[in-house]
């Protein structure tokens, strides 16, 4: 008995272990090597790598929504990366726990939006549309400059800040809880967008914008359904 009691300690144990090092905070260094984009898909006749540095650009009118896709799935993470937008007045944003749908390769999941007046702000793309809507970003964006821009996402809850103030914060209980991470330009008039200096952590602490964790859940907005809260 005392044998079979022990092996079941030692089980428990290891399982407990396993499962404290599935959930261990790393930075995927495979997620952008600054070098090339073979970890990436998507349509080259817009993409390209300069500089180390992902360009998505246009000079013609663009008919569709175009995505550039990693090939890491995440589910918590923390992701910071830079981004300028040329003219500041177009549309770009940031997919992250999507999926590509349809024969062009569309997104639909969460998207953190970059534009004139959207900065900071999470839309679904193809779905439930507007999640979180406020403006308390547009103060802070660097017009024809490099942003810093961040999405903590951990469970139902995601975060995003841009250049160090908190943007936008939901609770959302139906949202997707893991997918892929995409780059966008947006359909429509000619446009340059620029995303360098990416980094990827799964597994993260929950802080950001000086703010600890219960300080963030203070911000939290529930989203219910398909209906707006306006921060």
């Amino acid at each position: 008995m005392k044998k079979i009691k022990l092996i079941f300690v030692v089980c428990v144990a290891m399982t407990n272990l396993l499962m404290a090092q599935t959930h261990k905070k790393f930075v995927d260094k495979q997620f952008f090597n600054g070098e090339n984009l073979t970890d990436w898909s998507g349509d080259d006749g817009y993409w390209t790598l300069k500089r180390k540095t992902i360009v998505g650009f246009s000079s013609r009118e663009i008919p569709s929504n175009e995505f550039i896709w990693s090939n890491v799935e995440v589910k918590d993470f923390y992701l910071m990366l830079e981004v300028k937008l040329d003219p500041e007045n177009r549309n770009a944003g940031i997919q992250f726990r999507s999926k590509q749908i349809g024969e062009h390769g569309e997104a639909y999941g969460y998207q953190a939006d970059i534009g004139k007046g959207l900065w900071g702000k999470i839309y679904h793309e193809n779905g439930r549309k507007k999640l979180a809507w406020g403006d308390k970003c547009q103060k802070v964006v660097k017009r024809d400059k490099w942003n810093r821009y961040e999405i903590l996402a951990v469970g139902d809850r995601i975060w995003t800040a841009v250049n160090g103030e908190l943007c936008s914060a939901i609770k959302d209980p139906n949202g997707e809880r893991s997918g892929y991470i995409a780059l966008q330009i947006h359909s429509g008039p000619p446009v340059k967008v620029s995303y360098r200096k990416l980094k990827l952590i799964h597994n993260p602490e929950i802080v950001l914008a000086g703010l600890n964790e219960k300080q963030l859940n203070s911000n939290l907005i529930l989203i219910d359904g398909v209906q707006i809260k306006k921060q």
